[in-house]
């Protein structure tokens, strides 16, 4: 094993450590922790052993075990960007949905409200 192989291990087991005391703290869910162990364990198998991913390179047609590994990296990075592009949607439309909430709740503490209330007993003249 080679001096990549021993810190590439390292940073993958401490990933996936991480991962765990996550899900058991409930930072992250248990789908979104397990998906990160599995890239932090299929990181590791493939660091550990190369050849492995030329085995399943080749099986789907691909020639090398490093186009595997780039191919799965460009689609899990627009997977992510996907991912965060619609939380950000998601959080955009939510503050705007706040910021009009409090405008008009605002609006109507300055202001009262605009119709009298239909309860209202008129004021008598003396």
């Amino acid at each position: 094993m080679n001096t990549f192989q021993v810190l590439g291990l390292a940073i993958c087991g401490s990933f996936a450590i991480g991962v765990l005391l996550s899900m058991l703290h409930h930072r992250i869910g248990a789908r979104v922790g397990v998906a990160w162990l599995l890239l932090w364990v299929t990181a590791g198998v493939a660091i550990a052993r190369p050849e492995l991913t030329v085995t399943v390179a080749r099986a789907l047609g691909i020639a090398r075990g490093a186009d595997l590994v780039f191919y799965f990296a460009i689609l899990a990075m627009f997977i992510g960007f996907f991912a965060v592009y619609t939380k950000f949607r998601r959080v955009e439309n939510d503050i705007t949905t706040l910021v009009r909430q409090l405008t008009l709740r605002e609006a109507l503490d300055e202001h009262g409200p605009t119709e009298e209330p239909a309860h209202r007993v008129p004021d008598e003249e003396a």
